[in-house]
């Protein structure tokens, strides 16, 4: 008969909270390259819509903040340019189809580290798992 000491299940339990820790950081960081994707899906959207307005002769309009929660209505004069953050505080001027086309190429990286990412905290996931299944197999009386 083997012996199961209150340290085997104090250092189960203890491995078993590091991983939901370690899977609720990565959670966290997921939803943030989410709202990324998210930002980067409607910079797409709205450099497409004011390109089609300027495109029929329509004036591009657009609500611009002006702080504190506050926008002012304003009329785009060129929507043929962009200013795009390239990361690291750096901001580049492209044409709209190029500004759309590294928003794709943002948008297609970001997606790539999501799915690590998920298949990280899949693993995680089955790290607690298996650490429930052997705290379960340790508690029980053994079979005669």
């Amino acid at each position: 008969m083997v012996e199961v000491s209150e340290e085997d299940i104090r250092n189960l339990a203890a491995r078993h909270q590091e991983f939901q820790r370690q899977a609720e950081a990565l959670r966290q960081q997921m939803n943030m390259v989410q709202a990324s994707i998210t930002s980067c899906d409607q910079a797409i959207v709205t450099i497409n819509e004011l390109k089609t307005a300027s495109a029929e002769g329509r004036t591009a309009e657009t609500m611009v903040p002006v702080g504190f929660g506050s926008f002012v209505y304003a009329e785009i004069k060129n929507t043929e340019k962009v200013i795009v953050d390239l990361g690291a505080g750096f901001s580049a001027e492209e044409t709209a189809d190029e500004a759309i086309e590294t928003l794709k190429r943002r948008k297609e990286q970001l997606t790539k580290i999501l799915e690590q990412m998920s298949a990280s905290l899949t693993k995680y996931v089955q790290g607690m798992q298996a650490l429930e299944s052997e705290a379960a197999r340790l508690q029980q009386p053994d079979q005669a």
